[in-house]
């Protein structure tokens, strides 16, 4: 037997469609500037980090002006003490030369380690600033990138919006009131105002449906799932196939030997 559909349930199926694919739709153009903002974000720290890296060799550079000066500071007065050492009348006098002399040259040594160390985190900062300098780079060319791809998507999807909005508004008017209305009402809450009805259940929340229900919708009837209230509709086409039973097998008559009967 054939089943036809109602004809509001006939609009409804596309018009349920069209409704995901307006959400879908919307859900990504809002989605675009989000995604632009994280891109944003994301460079504004790469910048931040090549700024601190640039600041960091600054003040390493400084502090080994400064060391610099120091190390000169200390030759001076170690060759103003060597220079004494040939004016001085007494043993105690040149002992006290010759320690303010080591004292200096140990100074000299520590100042020199301490350059050293500033070197090495020179180094280590200009691979950080020249890595900086690489993402920063790549990022500048994704956000432009993706900004540019935004601005052509963002074109289109309105376009398939507006288009699909128009194709919406036409299916509504093929709908009554009264059906839109539960429609709407459950749409807005459930995500979906119409399920299918498969294997006596409804496929929106896999509850199952009394026996006089799922008849009323398998014969093309607006039925209502009592557990999750949306539209049910049937279509026989996505029903599974139902395996034909397998034959039955023929019993084997037992022999006399197994009934324990004696033979003639």
């Amino acid at each position: 037997m054939t089943v036809t559909m109602n004809a509001e349930l006939e609009a409804l199926i596309p018009l349920q469609q069209t409704d995901i694919r307006i959400a879908e739709l919307r859900a990504a153009i809002a989605a675009l500037p989000k995604h632009l903002a994280a891109l944003e974000t994301k460079l504004q720290s790469q910048k931040a980090a090549l700024e601190a890296a640039e600041k960091s060799l600054k003040d390493e550079e400084a502090r080994r002006r400064r060391l610099e000066s120091d190390i000169k500071d200390q030759q001076q007065k170690g060759a103003k003490f060597r220079d004494q050492l040939n004016t001085v009348k007494t043993n105690e006098q040149f002992q006290a030369l010759q320690h303010e002399i080591g004292f200096a040259e140990k100074e000299i040594r520590r100042i020199e380690d301490v350059e050293l160390e500033s070197m090495e985190r020179t180094e280590r900062l200009e691979e950080q600033r020249k890595s900086a300098q690489q993402d920063l780079a790549a990022q500048i060319r994704l956000v432009d990138s993706e900004k540019e791809h935004a601005r052509q998507a963002s074109g289109e999807q309105q376009q398939a919006l507006d288009a699909l909005t128009a194709e919406r508004a036409t299916l509504r008017t093929k709908v009554s009131e009264r059906t839109l209305t539960v429609y709407d009402r459950v749409a807005k809450g459930r995500g979906t105002g119409l399920a299918r009805a498969q294997g006596q259940r409804c496929v929106g929340c896999q509850m199952g449906l009394r026996p006089q229900l799922w008849n009323q919708v398998r014969n093309g009837e607006m039925e209502v799932c009592e557990s999750c209230g949306r539209l049910l509709y049937f279509d026989p086409a996505l029903e599974p196939a139902v395996a034909p039973p397998e034959p039955e097998k023929p019993k084997r008559r037992k022999s006399s030997a197994e009934t324990g009967e004696a033979a003639e």
